[in-house]
């Protein structure tokens, strides 16, 4: 056998033939299928399925990473009964059920009992509420619907910096394409005027999402506030536009809509029972007006926001669902005006800082806390603990 002129060796000539002999083609096949057998079912575990704790990598209940959860919370009692506007039975059900060692174990009951607590008038309960929520971090640090909850209520509570913590750790979490917590932060630092900021987050976003009314909206608030009043007000109406185009419903419209078998009319009936049984809740007349507008039913909503404006003049948002009924109804002139309104109070809506009666507990309310939160008696023996009835109260050990 020759190339390019030249004799090969003897030994080469068949090199190839030598080394694909039945046997060897044999062995190579069977491996093959043995590597498939064995590699293919082994699967690495999602990123977002573990967590670190001091106990080595855990396994992360995947609802924990799923906005199914906040359903979950939406369910509890105390969460239903404060829906209802039954604020003092939702405290008891609250302090009930965080005294309840069962329902401390799971994280849907903590963010339940957490976000009713934090809503109340009394120190003492918004102090649990928090406690219970900070724990329930703790318990679920890389669980991006427990931080997006956590970071919510912290927000809610006027623990602004807190709360962009919080979100900013999110970030690292999620995905570019889940665009929620971005957006919720860029909204968050337009109110604390970090202005450039919310700008660059709402272009992020809108990288992932360029036809998104919505973001396309708030980046028009960000650039008014920002000191370009025309730019930002004509980037705002064409997210108005975009919407109305598109029927474009807000993610919030949408998922009523869907609780309502998929009927808007119904959603609308629901709100609007809601807003005659808390008429000095703003965001169910926010809601309201935006299941109006979403339907078409201009005059209706600008007649809700306005009464809700005699009641809260200074939320910006009301101004800013104004200005969009106005230019759909084109009245471009007040439009304007409601427009500029909303970007003169956004940088003042800022939620109120936490109220000063801090409450300090007492060595009770901590040792309550330690038992309400303490593994369950058989997870205890399996670590080689006693059961807390053997080993004694907090409160004994700390009287000591």
């Amino acid at each position: 056998m020759a190339v390019n002129g030249q004799e090969l060796p003897p030994e080469r000539k068949n090199l190839v033939r030598e080394l694909l002999c039945p046997q060897l083609l044999a062995a190579i096949v069977a491996g093959g299928l043995f590597a498939f057998t064995i590699a293919v079912p082994v699967k690495l575990p999602d990123a977002n399925s573990v967590q670190v704790t001091k106990k080595g990598i855990e396994t992360v209940d995947p609802l924990l990473n799923s906005p199914e959860i906040l359903e979950k919370v939406k369910e509890k009692e105390p969460w239903v009964l404060y829906e209802k506007g039954q604020t003092k039975e939702a405290m008891a059900a609250a302090w009930k059920a965080a005294k309840d060692n069962k329902k401390r174990q799971d994280a849907a009951w903590n963010m339940a009992i957490g976000n009713t607590l934090i809503r109340s008038d009394n120190a003492k309960d918004r102090w649990k509420g928090y406690v219970v929520l900070e724990k329930t971090i703790l318990n679920h640090p890389t669980s991006q619907y427990v931080v997006l909850n956590y970071a919510r209520q912290l927000y809610y509570g006027g623990f602004v910096e807190k709360a962009e913590e919080q979100y900013e750790n999110l970030l690292k979490l999620a995905k570019p394409e889940w665009i929620e917590p971005r957006i919720e932060l860029a909204n968050l630092y337009l109110v604390d005027e970090k202005t450039s900021r919310a700008i660059e987050v709402f272009n992020q976003v809108l990288e992932q999402k360029p036809e998104d009314p919505r973001i396309t909206k708030r980046l028009g608030l960000a650039i008014a506030v920002n000191g370009k009043k025309e730019k930002g007000f004509e980037t705002f109406v064409r997210g108005c536009a975009l919407e109305s185009d598109n029927l474009d419903y807000p993610p919030e419209i949408k998922e009523l809509i869907e609780k309502n078998a998929g009927l808007i009319e119904s959603a609308i009936s629901d709100v609007r029972q809601k807003v005659e049984n808390r008429p000095e809740d703003i965001d169910l007349r926010v809601t309201l007006a935006k299941l109006l507008i979403a339907v078409n039913r201009l005059p209706e909503a600008r007649k809700n926001l306005k009464d809700a404006l005699k009641k809260r003049e200074s939320v910006p948002e009301l101004h800013e669902l104004m200005s969009e009924v106005l230019f759909r109804e084109h009245n471009r002139e007040e439009a304007l005006g409601e427009f500029s309104s909303a970007t003169s109070l956004l940088p003042l809506s800022r939620p109120a800082a936490p109220a000063e009666d801090a409450y300090a507990p007492t060595i009770e309310d901590t040792s309550e806390e330690a038992e309400s939160v303490a593994p369950p008696p058989e997870e205890k023996k399996a670590e080689g603990e006693k059961p807390a009835a053997e080993a004694g109260s907090g409160t004994e050990t700390e009287a000591k």
